[in-house]
């Protein structure tokens, strides 16, 4: 959410999912599809005044390609060449379909190089947003950046504020010392609706939740076991009394908005099939094992997860854990992984399934990657890796369908719903745009 106000990647996605130029102004791609020419915006300079050119994108994406965690959303890229001032070329190694959603992911944005170089530790980007100050826990602040190449920014200032007890969050919207508050509680939505001054805003996510499993440790190796407390967990009753309503049963990895969505479930309430895979599997009275997630409104879903799970014999020890903590402890590799149970999300931002497939639930992404779970099946690996050089949309959508189906009966994670994105805005704040990525987007916001 503050990244995507100071960086800028070459392309982007709108709310509806097409991918459109923003620091490149076009490409070519080769009939084979290995090369790309990629054309860059010129008259763009980073917020320390260096060029933005076909240096710097080069600088930026062997960086990114080489280095970063997300490296999986560029990996086909073999090389970068820079053919001008403002020309690139990517050689690829293989035919890659989600190259340019790739791309247009936040996380590819660019950073100027001078400052990498010198070592500086703040973001420097070319956004219409300049970093100020982060007093962590407390405050981060971006003031507007003057040489913006695009419209706006219209605002001089954007402060983002962390408050994680929701009563005093949705307190500081009523009272106007917050303008928009990006978590609301599904209780307090009654409240903000009822004031004149302030707003509910409702948009579709592209979010999957779920209860992960260590798939490599003790009764999760069992898919049966996995699949029991699938059947084990009343996902409606999550649903209603956690979110409010404000979501539906998950009924595959990934959410209806994404491409390559294909239904395969839900997994319905049933305890007693739950208890007949757990007899079935070895372990007809149940089991120990714990639970970790961050506090939060996780909190409240573990409780009820962990009175269900007790009803066909599962004894749930719960972890809470703070944030960065919780990360690093579920990212360990196999041979210190400790995770039993843990409740995560993600959201596919790319809109495209590889991104919300490949990269949770692929081998190559096992921990320290993103694959948590360290779920493994070679036929699901063969799959998203064809599905990635397949540049038929339907074909595509093909092994989707298959690997989602075999994940599904794999059952990796217990899939529980997806939610909406549901939050607090005052009357007098216009422009913001609420992406189905989670973010809220104040390039072009303004207050009256």
């Amino acid at each position: 959410n503050v990244f995507v106000h100071i960086a800028e990647a070459l392309f982007t996605l709108s709310p509806e999912g097409e991918v459109v130029p923003l620091l490149a102004t076009g490409y070519e791609v080769s009939l084979d599809g290995l090369e790309w020419t990629i054309h860059l915006r010129q008259g763009v300079t980073f917020h320390d005044g260096t060029p933005f050119n076909a240096r710097a994108a080069k600088f930026n994406l062997d960086r990114f390609r080489t280095k970063a965690r997300f490296k999986f959303l560029v990996a086909a890229i073999q090389n970068v060449e820079e053919v001008g001032d403002y020309t690139i070329k990517l050689y690829l190694d293989k035919p890659f379909a989600p190259l340019l959603r790739g791309l247009a992911h936040t996380f590819t944005g660019m950073l100027s190089p001078t400052a990498i170089e010198a070592g500086k530790g703040e973001p420097i980007g070319t956004g219409p947003f300049k970093f100020v100050e982060w007093v962590r826990g407390h405050r981060l602040v971006l003031t507007r950046n003057p040489n913006y190449w695009g419209d706006g920014p219209y605002l001089d200032k954007l402060i983002f504020k962390p408050v994680p007890e929701p009563g005093t969050r949705v307190m500081m919207l009523l009272a106007g010392e917050a303008d928009v508050i990006t978590v609301l509680p599904p209780d307090d939505v009654p409240v903000v609706e009822a004031d004149p001054a302030t707003v509910v805003v409702r948009v579709p996510s592209l979010t999957i939740q779920y209860l992960g499993f260590n798939n490599q440790r003790g009764p999760f190796k069992d898919a049966r076991v996995r699949r029991a407390i699938n059947y084990a967990v009343d996902k409606e009753e999550i649903v209603k009394y956690i979110q409010g309503g404000f979501a539906k049963v998950a009924d595959a990895p990934i959410g209806p908005a994404v491409f390559g969505y294909h239904p395969a479930g839900p997994y319905p309430y049933d305890p007693e099939e739950a208890r007949r895979l757990l007899a079935a599997a070895g372990y007809p009275d149940g089991f120990k094992t714990t639970l970790r997630f961050n506090p939060g409104w996780r909190e409240a879903a573990a409780e009820l997860i962990q009175a269900q799970l007790r009803k066909v014999g599962i004894e749930v020890e719960l972890i809470p854990m703070e944030w960065g903590a919780y990360l690093a402890f579920t990212a360990r590799p196999v041979a210190e992984n400790t995770v039993d149970m843990f409740l995560l999300g993600w959201i596919t931002v790319t809109m495209d399934a590889d991104y919300g497939l490949y990269g949770t639930l692929h081998t190559s992404q096992w921990s320290p990657g993103t694959n948590r779970a360290l779920y493994s099946n070679p036929r699901v690996d063969e799959l998203l890796d064809k599905a990635r050089v397949t540049l038929d949309p339907e074909a595509r959508k093909a092994m989707y369908a298959e690997a989602i189906e075999l994940i599904w009966a794999d059952a990796p994670w217990c899939f529980l719903f997806v939610p909406e994105w549901v939050r607090g805005e005052r009357v007098g704040v216009r422009g913001v745009v609420h992406h189905p990525n989670g973010q809220a987007l104040a390039h072009l916001a303004w207050k009256e």
